[in-house]
C-alpha cells in the first residue's frame, strides 16, 4: 500500500511539472520581436477644433491596441515636437514627450491622452498647428498625426473695464474667462461683428452701461467658447449678463445671447421714466436655466427672439415696468423634469423677519404684451402670480394681439388662443420661426403706440404697419 501510495505520489508530481512546462511553451507569453509585427490605432488622426491662443484646449485621447498573438515591445513613444510642441501627451499614466520600453500584452490596449495650448502670433485668421506621435516597434515607425486649428483673441480675465471701453471688430474675437466689470457711470460699448466667447462660468456684470451696436449682417454675439461640435448648442456652459442695481441706459441691438445659465438677469432697476434695459433684434436662445430674468426691473423689447430656455423663457418677479412688443417666446425642450411656463409674471414681494414689506412701492407690475408669440409644449404657457398678501399691490397686465398657448388662463378675443402643437405657423420650433403661408400671424397685430415696428428682426419692412404680422419675423 506504501509503495502503491509512493509511485501515485511521484505520477502527480511529473504531471504537475508537465503541465507548468507545457504552459510555459505559449505563444502568447513569449515576445513578438519580428518585424512583421504592427500596432493598430483607433484613428490615425487626432483632430482638435478651432483653440484660442494661450488658452488649452479639451482632452483628447485615442487607443493603441496590440493585435498580434504575442506580447510586444515598444521601445519608442515619441512626442516629434519634444518640449517645444504645442501639445501635451501622457502616455500610460505618465506626462512626458518620450517614454521608452513599453511592453503591451497580446490582445491588449492602453490609452494616450492629447491636449494643446496654440501659442500667439500676428495671424487673426486660424491657422493650422500640427505634430506627430512616433511609436517604434522592432526596428519600425508607426505615427499618429495630431492636428488642431488655432486662433488669436483679446482676452478679459476677471478684471473691471476701464470707463468708455470700446471693443472694436478688429478681426479677432474676445475670450471671457471669470469676471468682466463695468463700473458705475461707466459704458462698456460693443460694436458690430464682435463675438465674445465666454468660458465656464464667466459672466458679464454691468453697474454703468452696456451698447452694442450689432447688425442685421454683423450681429454682436455671446457665446461659449467650446467650439467643438459636441458643444455646439449645449446650454449652461457659461453664466450669462447681469445688470445690477445702479445700472442704467442698456440697449442690445441685433444681439445674440447663447448657451448660458441666463442669458439675461435685470435686478433691481427702478423705472424712473426710462427703461432700463432696451432690447431690439436680439435673440436669446439655449439657455440652461432663463432667457431674460427680471426682478424689480424695467425693460422694453421689440422684435426679439427667446426660446430653448431650460426654465423660464421671460421670468418677471418683485415686480416692473415691461414693454414687449412683436416678440417671439417658445420653450420645445424638456431639460429639467418639472416643466415650467414659457412666461412667468408676478409681484410677489420679500417679507423681513417681522413681516413687515420692505419698500413694498417695488412690487408693483405693469407689464404689456402687443403682436406677440407665447408658445411651448404645456397646455398653459403663461403663469400669472398675483401677492395675495396686499390688494394694493399693483397687479397690471394688458396681453393685445397675441397667439398664445393657453387653457385654462382666459386672455379675452383681442388674442389667438389654441392647443394646436402647429398653430402659431412657425417653419419649425425650435430652431425657425418664420412664419409659413396660412400662419394666423400674418397681418394679424396692431399698430402700438409709443412703439413704432417699422420692419422685423431681419431688418425686412412691415408693410402696412398698421396690421403687422404677429411675432418677431413678418411673411
Amino acid at each position: 500500500m506504501i509503495q502503491r501510495s509512493f509511485y501515485f505520489s511521484l505520477f502527480l508530481v511529473a504531471l504537475a511539472v508537465l503541465v507548468y512546462s507545457g504552459s510555459g511553451c505559449k505563444k502568447t507569453d513569449g515576445l513578438d520581436t519580428s518585424s512583421s509585427a504592427q500596432l493598430s490605432f483607433s484613428t490615425n488622426l487626432v483632430q482638435f477644433d478651432t483653440v484660442f491662443t494661450t488658452v488649452g484646449s479639451s482632452t483628447h485621447n485615442f487607443t493603441v491596441h496590440n493585435p498580434n498573438k504575442q506580447a510586444v515591445n515598444i521601445s519608442d513613444i515619441r512626442l516629434q515636437g519634444g518640449v517645444n510642441s504645442s501639445f501635451r501627451v501622457n502616455i500610460n499614466g505618465t506626462s512626458t514627450t518620450d517614454f521608452t520600453n513599453l511592453r503591451l500584452a497580446a490582445g491588449d490596449s492602453i490609452f494616450i491622452f492629447a491636449e494643446v495650448t496654440i501659442h500667439p502670433n500676428n495671424i487673426n485668421l486660424p491657422f493650422v498647428v500640427t505634430d506627430t506621435i512616433l511609436f517604434t516597434l522592432n526596428g519600425h515607425v508607426q505615427k499618429v498625426a495630431l492636428q488642431a486649428f488655432g486662433q488669436n483673441a483679446h482676452f478679459i480675465i476677471n478684471r473691471a473695464l476701464g470707463c468708455d471701453t470700446v471693443i472694436h471688430n478688429d478681426g479677432k474675437p474676445v475670450v471671457l474667462y471669470d469676471t468682466a466689470y463695468v463700473g458705475p457711470r461707466c459704458t462698456l460699448t460693443i460694436d458690430a461683428g464682435v463675438t465674445i466667447y465666454c468660458h465656464k462660468n464667466a459672466v458679464l456684470l454691468i453697474d454703468g452701461s452696456l451698447i452694442c451696436n450689432g447688425t442685421q449682417a454683423q450681429p454682436v454675439i455671446f457665446r461659449q467658447d467650446r467650439l467643438e461640435q459636441a458643444y455646439e448648442n449645449q446650454p449652461g456652459q457659461w453664466y450669462g449678463i447681469r445688470f445690477l442695481d445702479s445700472s442704467i441706459n442698456n440697449t442690445l441691438t441685433h444681439t445674440i445671447i447663447e448657451e448660458g445659465t441666463v442669458g439675461i438677469e435685470v435686478d433691481s432697476l427702478p423705472y424712473a421714466g426710462n427703461p432700463k434695459l432696451s432690447l431690439s433684434k436680439c435673440i436669446i436662445k439655449n439657455m440652461s436655466s432663463d432667457g431674460l430674468a427680471c426682478f424689480s426691473a424695467s425693460v422694453n423689447a421689440t422684435n426679439t427672439l427667446i426660446y430653448g430656455s431650460g426654465l423660464y423663457n421671460l421670468y418677471c418677479g418683485l415686480g416692473g415696468i415691461y414693454n414687449f412688443v412683436n416678440c417671439d417666446f417658445d420653450i420645445i425642450n424638456d431639460m429639467v423634469a418639472n416643466r415650467v411656463p414659457s412666461i412667468h409674471l408676478d409681484n410677489q414681494i420679500y417679507k423681513k423677519a417681522d413681516s413687515t414689506v420692505p419698500n413694498p412701492k417695488l412690487s408693483d407690475l405693469s407689464a404689456r404684451f402687443y403682436n406677440c408669440m407665447i408658445w411651448g409644449d404645456l397646455n398653459d404657457e403663461v403663469e400669472l402670480i398675483h401677492h395675495k398678501y396686499s390688494p394694493s399691490i399693483a397687479f397690471d397686465t394688458l396681453f393685445s394681439h397675441n397667439i398664445i398657448k393657453a387653457q385654462k388662463v382666459k386672455f379675452g378675443s383681442v388674442n389667438k388662443t389654441n392647443q394646436n402643437q402647429y398653430y402659431p405657423g412657425f417653419v419649425a420650433e425650435g430652431s425657425n420661426y418664420h412664419l409659413v403661408a396660412g400662419s394666423p400671424a400674418i397681418k394679424a397685430g396692431i399698430a402700438v403706440p409709443g412703439f413704432p415696428i417699422a420692419d422685423d428682426i431681419e431688418d425686412n419692412q412691415r408693410v402696412p404697419p398698421t396690421t403687422p404680422d404677429i411675432g418677431c419675423y413678418k411673411y
